[in-house]
């Protein structure tokens, strides 16, 4: 295995030029983080070994060319699963027409100066705007629309404001307490937005991410990337995630990433308080 990763890592530079990156688009921001409310906690019971919000997920849908991984994080995915758990929706015929637009929550958060949806936003930024504006259903506001004003669709966004949204665990902690919180949240009932810095091995995911032996999470050259942590599963010790690059990445969409990697990468973690 590790002469495997090492040949990996000799011809890594001329794989990611021979093919397209995805993007990614997560705005690293530790002040904004550390400012928030935080809502970790552990109950005194055992948790269930597995949870899976699977059955409330839309459809899964490719970012493109646009750096709008937060907006999909947390308006098509989080707020979405929350949504349609709330109908009762279970089948994604049902679930993928309520869905809420990623590319609102990224027009509304964005840079004035963006104006191709290049540059990212943070997840803080992207819930304020959850919280002040809301979140439109994608009917509203298709995407891709960047530049597009989200004027028409401002109304119907109002109907579904967040009332909050708490940061699931502290910089500070270490990997094993994020872990606990996260399945923690999970237990509770939350899905969760996260924020990890990702290497180039995290674009390669089959079933479940496996980082290279030299990956380190302290390297300032990593990408941040915003998901949506849908569930988790003891026996394989790992948590279920749902990505924006397509069907054709990893488990059609979907990812396991171990407890300890999660650990180790992620850099925030999210739960939205619907009103």
């Amino acid at each position: 295995m590790k002469r495997w990763w090492w040949l990996f890592g000799l011809f890594l530079p001329g794989i990611l030029q021979a093919q397209p990156v995805p993007k990614t688009g997560l705005v690293f921001d530790d002040p904004g983080y550390e400012a928030l409310p935080f809502s970790g906690s552990l109950g005194k019971g055992p948790l269930p070994a597995k949870i899976s919000m699977e059955a409330w997920c839309p459809v899964v849908q490719t970012q493109g060319p646009y750096s709008t991984c937060v907006g999909f994080a947390c308006g098509y995915y989080l707020h979405t699963i929350l949504e349609a758990r709330s109908r009762r929706l279970t089948t994604r015929s049902q679930i993928t027409p309520i869905a809420f637009s990623p590319g609102y929550v990224y027009e509304k958060a964005k840079s004035s100066k963006d104006y191709d949806c290049s540059q990212g936003i943070s997840l803080v930024k992207a819930l304020e705007v959850m919280k002040e504006y809301g979140s439109t259903p994608i009917r509203e506001y298709p995407y891709p629309s960047c530049g597009k004003s989200t004027g028409k669709a401002d109304q119907s966004a109002r109907t579904f404001r967040i009332a909050g949204y708490d940061r699931v665990f502290l910089a500070k902690d270490t990997p094993s307490d994020k872990t606990r919180y996260l399945k923690q949240a999970l237990a509770d009932g939350q899905p969760v937005v996260v924020g990890l810095a990702v290497p180039a091995s995290f674009y390669f995911t089959r079933s479940t991410w496996q980082p290279a032996p030299g990956d380190n999470p302290a390297d300032p050259k990593l990408t941040g990337h915003a998901l949506c942590v849908i569930g988790y599963d003891d026996e394989k010790g790992a948590f279920r995630i749902i990505n924006s690059f397509g069907k054709n990445w990893a488990d059609s969409g979907y990812c396991w990433i171990t407890y300890t990697d999660m650990g180790r990468f992620v850099r925030y973690g999210f739960v939205i308080r619907k009103s």
